[in-house]
């Protein structure tokens, strides 16, 4: 049986994305107004220019909450613990090394974000009491990604900075927001887009993942766009004004050849806001990427496939990207 290609890969992903919204929308809407407690994900905005979630395990009699920081970030290492994508409030890993008492009323309703399954909650508590008691074994594969340079990168310049920012914190210095819920999870310190984009022959249904958002940003194109013709509409995402991060997944389609190059995104002036690293290009594959907000203002970029000649030379592939006001 030929395998699904990249259209259909997305058609799937947003299809996934309908059924988990809805269930996370009722859910979040049956806790909607109630105090934080054990399994719930929130956003704070202490931490809300870093991409971390917080994850509630324990509430105590004094109202405070045991917490740990949860991103969607490297592989989960020796103090970790991994949601998977298919489990609520999944994907993410909880950095249970950098567990922390809070104060409860850091915690407004308004921000919850998410669900954690109970047995998630008992797994991170569980992993955060071998780490304060100094029991904690890993597995040969968690202790490689522990030695990961990105890894350690990473874990530095998110969970740890994301805990000395929300100890900083008091509640009389947090903004108060009115009591409601944000209607879908904005997940990863707030609301990200998403847009699938095709870098070569064809561009994808525009949709919000089902693994980190919640519902179709708007009606996505259906018909196939080959690069090249002189004719062809822009990719327009529309980004919410409220929203923090921009999430673009960068699709090669099977046209361009496997090979090193770099990517890279440019404004209408050709000045590049975003440039990668050296990688490998392979076909029909995906590069998942995360910018502020500030860097991707309202208007018109060029997302582009580079060889290895480096950046300066002729695109494998071109595409424009719109990026406009969400109503």
């Amino acid at each position: 049986m030929a395998p699904d290609s990249p259209r259909e890969r997305l058609e799937k992903l947003a299809a996934q994305a309908r059924e988990r919204a809805l269930g996370l929308k009722a859910e979040l809407e049956r806790r909607r107004g109630l105090p934080a407690g054990p399994g719930d994900l929130f956003v704070l905005p202490a931490t809300a220019g870093l991409p971390v979630e917080w994850a509630v395990l324990e509430r105590a009699a004094d109202g405070k909450l045991l917490v740990v920081p949860a991103d969607a970030g490297p592989p989960a290492g020796t103090a970790d613990v991994e949601v998977p994508a298919d489990a609520p409030g999944g994907p993410l890993s909880l950095r249970c090394r950098f567990g922390t008492w809070l104060d409860g009323a850091l915690f407004e309703p308004g921000r919850r974000s998410g669900v954690l399954a109970p047995e998630t909650v008992a797994e991170a508590l569980r992993r955060f009491r071998q780490v304060e008691s100094g029991t904690l074994a890993g597995s040969p594969l968690a202790e490689e990604v522990d030695a990961e340079p990105e890894y350690v990168d990473w874990i530095r310049e998110v969970p740890e900075r994301a805990r000395e920012l929300a100890l900083a914190a008091r509640p009389s210095n947090v903004r108060r927001f009115p009591s409601r819920s944000w209607g879908m999870p904005h997940k990863l310190a707030a609301a990200f887009a998403l847009v699938s984009v095709g870098l070569s022959v064809w561009v994808g249904q525009l949709q919000r993942k089902v693994d980190r958002l919640s519902e179709p940003i708007f009606n996505p194109p259906s018909e196939t766009v080959p690069l090249g013709e002189d004719t062809r509409g822009d990719i327009s995402l529309a980004v919410p004004r409220t929203a923090l991060h921009v999430q673009l997944v960068l699709s090669l389609d099977s046209s361009i050849d496997a090979q090193e190059g770099y990517l890279e995104i440019v404004d209408r002036f050709d000045k590049a806001v975003w440039q990668s690293d050296r990688v490998w290009l392979a076909p029909d594959h995906d590069y998942p990427l995360t910018l502020p907000r500030d860097r991707l203002p309202y208007g018109i970029y060029l997302v582009r496939v580079l060889p290895a000649a480096g950046f300066g030379s002729p695109p494998l592939a071109e595409e424009r990207l719109l990026i406009e006001v969400a109503e």
